[in-house]
């Protein structure tokens, strides 16, 4: 099977950003990955390039501030009712580009549930962090793991494609090295645990608590991705998601995490989150 990318979501960030992650396809191929990011204001172009070798990564932000080539009459910004907004990326594999693949052209506002939903929705997401950052909230730190780039030299067995190290310093048990993407903060709520599941490893049998967490949409988080309460150092492991949607557009997302016993490997794994500001 080819190659492939396809768009993950592609989210507004007002009053000026727009959040855009992507998934690969069948991505077979151990080493790095190369993306190009451009946009358009038509689906079949012309194309204006955001971002070009930008490598290893699963998302990228378009910062509307950022246009100095554009008049004033022709710069894009989200409070445009009348304006679509296209994005499209491509990606070139460890093997070179003639095995690229490229996304079909999505727009911002691909689905529209009518002004009066779309508002609300905008209306519920803002309410949201802005409770989530001033009363019930906590600094959140996700790190997305990773599913393809170049495999772990120190534990990937290629015969059997599985690791061999429960505590493998370069990859933390992914199979890819550094194991997980740099992190996006953001805001979230954690609720107490609702029970607690044992955790077989190969060494020994762990309790693990389960908690609810309730997240803004960006960035999306899948099975197996590490959620980090940035004040506690505590460490999640998602086990499910699920959104929450008006009308076809999502709201919020809400997830069931694990907590990570802190002799595992996860906790070696260094977070900082200094110099990342929060997506919201």
């Amino acid at each position: 099977m080819a190659l492939g990318i396809k768009f993950a979501q592609i989210i507004p960030l007002f009053p000026y950003r727009v959040f855009m992650q992507w998934d690969l396809i069948d991505p077979t191929e151990s080493g790095s990955y190369t993306f190009t990011i451009e946009r358009s204001g038509s689906s079949a172009g012309p194309w204006e390039l955001l971002q070009a070798g930008l490598q290893n990564n699963y998302n990228h932000i378009d910062d509307f501030r950022d246009q100095p080539d554009h008049p004033v009459d022709g710069k894009i910004n989200l409070f445009s009712l009348q304006r679509q907004v296209y994005y499209r990326v491509t990606v070139v594999p460890p093997s070179g580009c003639i095995n690229q693949a490229q996304t079909d052209p999505q727009g911002l506002y691909r689905v529209s549930a009518g002004p009066l939903a779309d508002g609300l929705r905008r209306r519920l997401q803002h309410d949201e962090a802005i409770i989530f950052q001033r009363l019930n909230g906590v600094r959140l730190a996700v790190l997305k793991r990773r599913r393809w780039g170049e495999r772990c030299t120190m534990c990937y067995d290629v015969l059997t494609k599985t690791v061999t190290k429960e505590h493998c310093p370069e990859c933390y048990g992914t199979s890819f090295k550094l194991g997980y993407w740099d992190p996006v903060v953001t805001f979230g709520r954690i609720y107490p645990p609702n029970n607690v599941m044992p955790q077989t490893t190969s060494k020994d049998k762990k309790e693990a608590s389960q908690h609810l967490i309730t997240l803004l949409d960006v960035p999306m988080v899948q099975d197996q991705d590490l959620i980090v309460e940035i004040d506690t150092n505590e460490r999640h492991r998602v086990e499910s998601q699920k959104q929450t949607e008006l009308r076809r557009k999502s709201v919020h997302q809400q997830v069931t995490t694990s907590l990570i016993d802190r002799g595992s490997v996860e906790y070696e794994l260094m977070v900082d989150t200094r110099e990342v500001p929060p997506l919201l």
